[in-house]
């Protein structure tokens, strides 16, 4: 039987790629890309990538903007978010090979599979019923696609966990969802604001970094840890390293406009008027302070949503493919950089070619790079070829 036809769900950095060798090796392949290609990448666009532009393309999309007279960027260049998506995605989904495959505002609802339940062929032949989606336009018109493959390349930006203590959301903040921050911005309007930060990762300490430039700004920095960054040894990614130190002594009080509340959680928010009356809570002691700006980098979580009627593992604390996080739980390494795909057989699903990929699988981990995403399509596509052979060969 021949399985050709795949349906992949981001138009990212991931899913491109994913396009391109899907193309290029014969497959009926469409991109479903809710918003615009590098959607998610724009939203952070003003934001400087830590890994220079050889971590974050492959070989086989250089070739093909070489072959149409495209330009690259130098391989050392630390490109922000928005160049990197006018400089290389946005062309490489001009190419001639892939241009006609990426749909453009079609948001994936939901998955099965045709004919069949969840439940339904435990360890059968669930690959004999092709894969349903259900696809959404921005005008709200819904349409039927069907997929013998799906490459689930969605990421989890954009889906914010809750700055309350332990992701829970603290009181009044469902009700205030729209008037806090979530996602990187510019800042530019924080200028002379009062600013509660909370978050203790490299997003916070990117704002921290944008804020404390800011004359008139005041900020209260909220982070779970005592120690928000390690500044790994002779770190290879110069701005990573920067920031990790400047973090280190914003926390020990090099900034007089930014208080540190280290092992401190939010227990409340509400609106006294135009600002934001909030309730910290570290340990036994409680603290009320009043902020014109709320800023939650308290990290993102995949969409599972998208898969409830797939047979899909997945982890109870990461939330990413089974096979995946117990290999990723082996990793002893806090350097992102010392990390590599694990092969394709971590990314299997009991759900038969069903993958997911890039940021996603990586579920609520931090520590992803394009560069391992772009290893992960290979690695698929390798174990696609060499089960196509088998069939054909029984």
């Amino acid at each position: 039987m021949k399985r050709n036809r795949i349906a992949i769900l981001g138009g990212g950095p991931i899913g491109l790629e994913a396009a391109v060798i899907a193309l290029e090796r014969g497959y009926d392949a469409h991109v479903y890309e809710r918003d615009v290609v590098g959607g998610n990448v724009r939203r952070w666009g003003h934001v400087r990538l830590f890994s220079s532009f050889a971590l974050n393309h492959s070989e086989r999309g250089a070739r093909l903007l070489a072959q149409e007279g495209v330009a690259l960027p130098p391989a050392d260049a630390y490109l922000t978010g928005a160049e990197y998506v006018e400089r290389y995605l946005k062309p490489l989904s001009r190419t001639g090979a892939v241009a006609g495959a990426i749909l453009e505002h079609r948001r994936v609802v939901s998955m099965g599979r045709d004919g069949i339940g969840k439940a339904d062929l435990l360890g059968g032949p669930r690959e004999r019923h092709p894969f349903r989606l259900l696809v959404e336009d921005d005008s709200g018109r819904e349409e039927l696609a069907t997929a013998d493959i799906v490459l689930d390349c969605s990421g989890t930006y954009g889906n914010h966990n809750w700055m309350g203590s332990g992701n829970v959301p603290a009181l009044g903040e469902r009700a205030l969802e729209k008037e806090i921050t979530y996602e990187l911005e510019d800042l530019s309007g924080c200028r002379g604001r009062r600013v509660l930060l909370v978050g203790d990762g490299y997003s916070a300490a990117t704002t921290l970094d944008a804020l404390r430039s800011q004359s008139g700004t005041t900020v209260d920095w909220v982070a779970r840890k005592r120690e928000p960054l390690p500044v790994i040894p002779n770190d290879p990614l110069p701005e990573r390293e920067r920031l990790s130190v400047l973090v280190g002594a914003l926390a020990a009080g090099a900034d007089p406009g930014i208080r540190f509340h280290p092992e401190c959680g939010v227990e409340s928010v509400r609106r006294g008027g135009a600002a934001f009356e909030v309730t910290l809570r570290a340990d036994r002691s409680v603290e009320r302070v009043v902020v014109d700006r709320i800023l939650a980098y308290v990290g993102y979580h995949p969409d599972s949503s998208l898969y409830r009627e797939l047979q899909v593992h997945q982890c109870y604390a990461s939330s990413a493919p089974m096979n995946l996080a117990a290999a990723l739980l082996g990793e002893s390494s806090a350097d992102c950089l010392t990390q590599t795909s694990k092969g394709a057989d971590v990314l299997k699903n009991p759900e038969p070619n069903f993958f997911i990929l890039g940021a996603k699988s990586y579920g609520r981990g931090s520590t992803f790079l394009i560069r391992t995403g772009l290893q992960q399509v290979e690695e698929v596509f390798g174990l696609l070829s060499i089960e196509a052979a088998q069939e054909r060969a029984s």
